[in-house]
C-alpha cells in the first residue's frame, strides 16, 4: 500500500454525497444517511462553500428538489430561504428533506444560548435524521466559549473543523473529521483549497 493511503475502517451504511468529489472520496461515499452534521471554520474558511455544494447535490445527483438551505446570518441567494434563529425549529420540524443546511448554529447560540442550540439539534434535527435526512449546522470560530462549542460538538454526528494556518505569505488549509458517526477517525487532516467553483479536497488519502 502506498505510503499516502491510510487505510480507515468504515462499516457499510447508506451514505449522501457532501457535493465535493473529494470529501467523497475520503468519506467512502459521503455522509452517514441520517446524521447531524457540524462544520467548524472561521467565515473565509470556506466554510459556506462547503455548505452551499451540499445543499446543491441533491439536484445534481437526483434531479430533484431535496434540500433546503436555511439562512439567518447574511443575505440569500437564490433558493435560499431566509429565517431568523428563532424560526428555524420550526421549520426544520415541518419538512422532509433529505439535505438540509442552517446558516448558522451561531446565530442560535449568541440569540439563545447554548442549551438552545442543543435542543434544536436533538428534536427537530433529530426528526430529520430519524426518517434519513442529513441536517448541516454551520459554526463559527471566535465567535463562542469553548464550553459553549464542545456541548454542540458533543450531539454531532460528525464533527468537521476548517483550520487556517498562516506560514510567511502563505495560508495553508486543512480539512479535520474529528468525529464520524458509523466510522473510525483518521489519523490526520486533508489538505484542501478553496476555488471559483468550490471547495478542492485532496483525495491522496481515504476513509474506508
Amino acid at each position: 500500500m502506498p505510503e499516502d493511503i491510510e487505510e480507515v475502517e468504515f462499516t457499510d451504511h447508506k451514505k449522501i454525497s457532501t457535493g465535493i468529489v473529494g470529501l467523497d472520496y475520503q468519506l467512502g461515499g459521503g455522509f452517514p444517511e441520517g446524521c447531524i452534521i457540524v462544520i467548524q471554520g472561521s467565515p473565509v474558511s470556506g466554510i459556506e462553500k462547503i455548505a452551499e455544494q451540499f445543499w446543491k447535490a441533491g439536484e445534481e445527483t437526483t434531479g430533484t428538489d431535496d434540500s433546503v438551505y436555511l439562512i439567518s446570518d447574511s443575505s440569500p441567494s437564490d433558493g435560499m430561504t431566509p429565517v431568523t434563529p428563532n424560526e428555524v425549529g420550526g421549520i426544520l420540524s415541518g419538512i422532509s428533506k433529505k439535505r438540509c443546511v442552517v446558516d448558522s448554529l451561531s446565530s442560535v447560540i449568541y440569540q439563545n444560548g447554548a442549551d438552545a442550540a442543543i435542543g434544536l439539534m436533538k428534536d427537530a434535527a433529530g426528526t430529520v435524521a430519524q426518517t434519513g435526512g442529513n441536517v448541516l449546522f454551520l459554526l463559527y470560530d471566535g465567535v463562542h466559549s469553548p464550553a459553549d462549542e464542545i456541548a454542540v460538538i458533543r450531539y454531532a454526528d460528525v464533527y468537521i473543523h476548517l483550520i487556517e494556518e498562516r506560514h510567511g505569505n502563505e495560508i495553508e488549509r486543512k480539512m479535520e473529521i474529528s468525529k464520524l458517526k458509523y466510522a473510525n477517525i483518521p489519523n490526520r487532516m486533508y489538505p484542501y483549497d478553496i476555488t471559483h467553483e468550490g471547495i478542492d479536497l485532496s483525495t491522496t488519502a481515504r476513509v474506508v
